[in-house]
């Protein structure tokens, strides 16, 4: 994916959660930023909501900006491939 859906998704974190943007790296974990599973939920509903996709019922956990990154990457390129007949 590019680096710019990257950093729109790291930056849309930064603003949902109310945090500065310069504290938030791939590496960088959920629940030292104070969020809690709830919350997260909830904004990958957002997600969905706003990249018009689907994600996974079952996941890997989401404990970095990364893995929260990945996951709708992963899910934006899983609905631009073509269905199945």
């Amino acid at each position: 994916m590019s680096t710019e859906l990257k950093n729109d998704i790291t930056a849309m974190i930064a603003q949902h959660f109310d945090i500065d943007l310069a504290k938030l790296s791939a590496e960088t974990e959920i629940a030292s930023l104070g969020i809690d599973s709830l919350s997260m939920i909830e904004f990958m509903f957002q997600m969905e909501e706003k990249f018009n996709i689907q994600m996974a019922d079952t996941r890997a956990p989401l404990t970095t900006v990364g893995d929260v990154v990945a996951e709708i990457e992963s899910a934006i390129a899983a609905q631009s491939l073509p269905q199945a007949a």
